[in-house]
């Protein structure tokens, strides 16, 4: 890796990495956009950009379709090229991004299960405290798709956080069955996992 717009493009956390990822055999920007649950016109742009700055490369073709490819499984992106000591750099574009997905969630949520709340639009955010909790100790879901947070830390050896980890991820891949039902609708679940706690610099 030679270039900052290569180490740019490798490093976008929504179309960099994970997009290879898909490509580590030949296949069509189609074929990535519908397994990574995403518009297919903007899975081909960022194919695009993947195969000018030369991290993708056409590997053929499947009818008029093209097929690409990675061009390594490995890269390494020298010092020089990623502002390591400002880490927000990397993840800040995401997490901005998810944090407004999910504020826009919760206010829809919250119009939906008070659509005659006295405010514009019931765009009002209300928080309740001492929310009911089912004997078995989960949280009770008001309405359908309600958007939820969990935060907590907690005491791992080494061992127990790699079987955490592992275990979130079979949940997912469990449940990502490409449902058809008519009440079926695309969820996002982000999972965040590190050692130490919050708010320890």
């Amino acid at each position: 890796m030679a270039t900052p717009a290569q180490a740019q493009a490798l490093l976008d956390f929504t179309y960099g990495a994970r997009l290879l990822e898909k490509f580590m055999q030949p296949g069509t920007s189609s074929q990535a956009a519908h397994a990574l649950a995403e518009p297919a016109n903007r899975v081909a742009y960022h194919v695009r950009k993947l195969t000018d700055s030369g991290l993708l490369r056409v590997a053929g073709h499947q009818g008029k379709r093209v097929l690409y490819q990675t061009v390594a499984e490995t890269f390494h992106v020298p010092r020089a090229l990623v502002r390591l000591d400002e880490p927000l750099t990397l993840i800040e574009p995401v997490m901005q991004e998810i944090t407004n997905a999910y504020a826009h969630a919760i206010l829809a949520w919250q119009a939906r299960q008070d659509p005659q709340a006295p405010n514009e639009g019931g765009t009002d955010l209300t928080v309740r405290l001492g929310t009911h909790h089912p004997a078995d100790g989960s949280a009770a879901p008001e309405g359908p798709y309600p958007p939820a947070m969990r935060l907590r830390a907690v005491r791992l050896t080494p061992e127990q956080y790699q079987r955490a980890q592992a275990a979130l991820d079979r949940i997912l891949t469990e449940l990502d069955t490409g449902d058809d039902a008519a009440d079926a609708k695309q969820a996002t679940f982000v999972l965040m996992t590190f050692p130490g706690h919050l708010h320890q610099h």
